[in-house]
């Protein structure tokens, strides 16, 4: 048979067969006119942001060729091979294209009968129906079954055979009991896991997850018009990646794994628990790495839980056996790293590719007390309580200095030595002195890691969960009590009345929280400072006042602690900011000592932990790849399912079961929607493919003068109105506005307005006319705008969802945003969203309230002043907070992207912040 002729697709570089070849042509021509579209809103944005203030230049100037700015240069790893390339910013792409090839598997849905069998089986599942209604539903589907699939299941038996039956697609769990000495006697634990490297090898083997593995150290660098400046995210981004890469023998490839272990309550009353250790791979990017579904965090063990006994509680051998048997049990889960460690494991890549993988553990993300069992040092209480530097005990709450570092090869030189000597006495001397215990560390035996480099720092439980809640909240708590029921009740209606922000949480009676998750607590950290800046003022409460600063300066560190992307300019930034932190923090300190109500005792782990903060930045990437947070969020189904879906019984075996089943159904669901997209495809190509000829025709009929204007019909790119209301004639708007000075003659200047907004656009006016829009002209009101922009942090496309409703969840919402004008950057809030139609398009406007900006605050301008706008040059949503008259306060801690905004904005109008 003669081989298929392709043509080339000049716009995607791709080789397309003739059938099909009109759909693929038309999705291309519709991504690129988006592109274009939506590059001319980024080109207009970052124009006004032409020079960079967080960058810094990290080499000499590169030799005389031509680079654009924004250009990123991509170094791979030596022993890769790969040569270094330079793309221009809108053509670097992460990971290739997955192009949409035939599925191999034509019935996904085995071992189930039919596809309908699966889906019945995969809603019971969803749904957590037990037994019995299972078996409702079942009856229910055979008298509605029509015959067209076959529906053999009768009842909850069958599809439990069936789940079991499919468990092949995802490396299942084992288990096995293991036995630890202790007092003369041998105690038994079952222990549950899964083989890492057979997870590893089932998503290396996924066609839809291989594209997107990084197997190569990488350097990335944005070029700033002068030269190139390193950037870092991802882990393969950072140096520890390179590092361990640079350890291999040659066409040596690390397959780094993130490992997390913590305890969690099972029971709503906290006395059943469980022990969950989640694996996500470094080589995977974040958006799959940390999101859900394949490719995402895995629990890989189930690590069980030392019970007290009376007889031992508090013993120090008792301490060191409960971690003898945790690492026993780590030792088991991870002995597939640590033999593939060492000597490699061959595996042959979707690509055809054989790639010699060593496996390592790049990073350990845990708590503190986590951390102090994986590293084996002896927590709080010890002489040197840091899991990974020696510094003393009374020296914790100062991150100004340095200590030196820990590493694996010196603990297990330290145990070495102290096994040596004669007696106990004398072994227990050498170990205290650096705070290690008499235990083999299981991940000593995997090569290219080590323990305490891996182990990283956490935002959700150091600085959310720890060294704000625990400590500085509790602080400020105290001082606000000081000054009475009616301040108190003033921060609880400040936080109450706090401008709604997505995903920004307002709990009532702020004052009275104590025990909150970690994600409440970070926002209440955010609302605090412009809750209580007017309560507690220098003369009103001088050391309150002095927290306050404290206060700002850790939300500073923490802020740079969320980029996503680091420069470093930003580290630099970022380290700066926590040396601020610890001088007035030392401040702080000093005076309190002579404050008799305040013992409070600042050398705690959690604060010494901003000392490496940065380090593991530099040496991990972004902060997000080792928080426990996306680890946490785990913890959620695991308590439902002890909760419905077990019988409180060997629980253990029935939760892993249950979380196997859906990664299971994950995997055929997959299956099923790539299936579905290929006939799909297949189809609609047969289709169009009849219809060529007529299509070819109509190339060149006559197209509306808006289909060349980017976004002048279609907002979709950068700005989308939503939530439209009834049409309203202008008579009607200037009627039911009439006591609102904003609206005072508001058809007069939104003719006026368009007059000169049109022409300077380049837009003809209709006829050549001026525009005279008379009162009985409708337009369409809307209460929703939807903003696409740019981050300063990541360059990544982010979103906002801003109200403009005088009655949103019953109380009025109208949103402020930044807006680019021709000179410079404005803040505004939005008080009416309108298309108004001008000849055959329509145009969407903001009639947006503005104010002026000052030092510290914006100021709103008299509401008669109010001004109408394209919104397509609203930049992002701004969250303004009332302060007092006209003046607003600004939040800049809501997204990292704010932040650098506003501090831009600081900068370029000459404030100078007082620390």
């Amino acid at each position: 048979m003669a081989p298929d002729r392709t043509r080339l697709c000049e716009l995607c570089s791709q080789d397309i067969k003739p059938r099909g070849w009109t759909t693929h042509r038309k999705a291309c021509e519709v991504i690129a006119e988006k592109r274009r579209r939506d590059q001319l809103i980024v080109d207009a944005i970052r124009q006004e942001n032409g020079t960079s203030t967080f960058v810094l230049q990290l080499h000499e100037p590169e030799p005389a060729r031509t680079f654009s700015r924004d250009d990123i240069k991509m170094e791979h790893h030596p022993s890769s091979g790969i040569e270094s390339e330079v793309f221009a910013f809108n053509d670097f792409k992460r990971r290739p294209a997955v192009p949409l090839e035939a599925p191999s598997n034509t019935e996904p849905w085995r071992p189930f009968h039919s596809r309908l069998e699966f889906e019945v089986a995969e809603l019971a599942l969803e749904a957590g129906l037990n037994n019995k209604q299972t078996d409702r539903l079942i009856k229910i589907c055979h008298r509605c079954a029509v015959g067209k699939e076959n529906f053999t299941f009768k009842n909850h038996k069958d599809i439990h055979v069936k789940w079991e039956a499919a468990s092949f697609h995802i490396t299942k769990f084992t288990k096995e009991v293991i036995s630890v000495p202790y007092d003369g006697k041998t105690w038994n634990f079952d222990l549950h896991y899964r083989d890492l490297w057979g997870l590893a090898s089932d998503l290396l083997g996924d066609p839809r997850i291989f594209p997107h593995f990084t197997f190569d150290a990488q350097r990335l660098s944005k070029f700033d018009g002068e030269t190139f400046v390193r950037f870092i995210d991802e882990p393969y981004t950072a140096q520890d990646f390179w590092d361990v890469q640079s350890q291999l023998p040659p066409g040596g490839k690390p397959l780094a794994f993130i490992l997390y272990a913590d305890k969690t309550r099972l029971s709503s009353f906290g006395t059943v628990k469980g022990y969950p250790v989640v694996a996500r791979l470094a080589n995977l990017p974040t958006g799959i790495r940390n999101g859900r579904g394949v490719g995402s965090g895995y629990v890989v063990g189930w690590l069980p839980i030392v019970e007290e006994d009376k007889d031992y509680a508090g013993k120090p051998s008792w301490v060191n056996f409960k971690n003898a048997v945790w690492h026993e049990s780590f030792q088991r889960i991870t002995s597939s790293l640590a033999s593939k460690s060492r000597v490699g494991q061959w595996f042959t890549c979707m690509d055809g590719v054989e790639r010699w993988f060593f496996l390592v553990v790049l990073i350990l993300s845990a708590d503190y007390e986590e951390q102090c069992v994986m590293s084996l040092t002896r927590g709080v209480m010890s002489l040197w309580p840091c899991p990974i530097c020696l510094v003393p005990r009374d020296a914790l709450s100062d991150t100004s200095k340095t200590y030196t570092r820990r590493t694996a090869d010196d603990s297990r030189a330290a145990v070495t030595t102290a096994r040596a000597k004669d007696t106990m006495e004398e072994l227990e001397e050498v170990l205290k002195v650096l705070g290690l215990r008499n235990i083999e560390n299981a991940l000593w035996a995997i090569q290219y890691s080590d323990v305490h480099r891996a182990l990283s720092h956490d935002r959700c439980h150091f600085n959310h969960g720890g060294v704000w809640s625990r400590h500085l909240w509790v602080e400020l708590q105290k001082y606000l009590a000081r000054l009475g029921r009616a301040k108190v009740s003033q921060v609880d209606k400040a936080c109450v009345s706090f401008p709604r922000w997505r995903d920004l949480r307002h709990p009532n009676q702020v004052m009275n929280v104590s025990f909150a998750d970690s994600g409440m607590h970070e926002d209440i950290s955010k609302m605090i400072i412009y809750a209580t800046h007017n309560i507690l003022t220098e003369d009103e409460s001088p050391l309150g006042y002095l927290l306050l600063r404290c206060i700002r300066l850790y939300l500073e560190a923490d802020i740079y602690a969320a980029f996503e992307v680091h420069t470093t300019a930003t580290i630099s930034e970022g380290r700066g900011a926590v040396q601020a932190l610890t001088a007035v923090m030392k401040q702080y300190i000093i005076k309190t000592e002579d404050d008799d109500e305040s013992d409070k005792d600042w050398n705690f782990p959690k604060l010494h932990m901003l000392t490496h903060l940065f380090d593991d930045i530099e040496a991990k990437g972004a902060s997000r790849n080792y928080n426990t947070k996306p680890n946490e969020q785990m913890h959620g189904p695991l308590k439902d399912w002890y909760q419905d879906r077990t019988n409180f019984k060997d629980f253990a075996e029935q939760i892993l079961r249950i979380d196997h089943w859906f990664h299971v159904a994950d995997d055929i669901r997959r299956r099923l929607l790539d299936l579905d997209d290929h006939l799909m495809f297949t189809s609609q190509g047969q289709a169009n493919d009849d219809n060529d000829e007529d299509e070819d025709k109509d190339e060149n009929a006559q197209r509306p003068a808006s289909d060349f204007l980017p976004g002048l019909n279609d907002g979709s790119l950068h700005v989308k109105l939503g939530s439209s209301q009834a049409p309203q004639t202008f008579a009607l708007i200037e009627d039911t506005h009439r006591n609102d000075d904003a609206f005072t003659n508001f058809r007069v200047r939104l003719n006026s307005f368009l007059n000169d907004f049109l022409p300077a656009c380049n837009i003809p006016l209709p006829d050549g006319k001026r525009i005279q829009l008379k009162s009985d002209v409708a337009v369409t009101a809307h209460q929703f705008l939807r903003v696409n922009f740019e981050s300063l942090v990541d360059w990544r496309q982010h979103t906002d969802y801003l109200r403009c409703n005088p009655c949103f969840y019953n109380a009025p919402r109208f949103d402020c945003v930044f807006i680019q004008t021709q000179t410079n950057v404005i803040i505004g809030r939005l008080l009416f969203l309108f298309d108004c139609p001008v000849g055959e398009d329509l145009f969407p406007l903001a009639l947006v309230h503005p104010f002026d900006a000052r030092t510290g605050t914006v100021r709103a301008k008299p509401r008669a002043q109010a001004e109408f706008f394209s919104v397509r040059s609203i930049l992002r949503g701004a969250l303004l907070v009332h302060d007092a008259g006209l003046d607003y306060l600004l939040v800049d801690m809501v997204d990292t992207d704010m932040f650098l905004r506003v501090k831009e904005m600081h900068l370029q109008a000459g404030h100078v912040v007082r620390i």
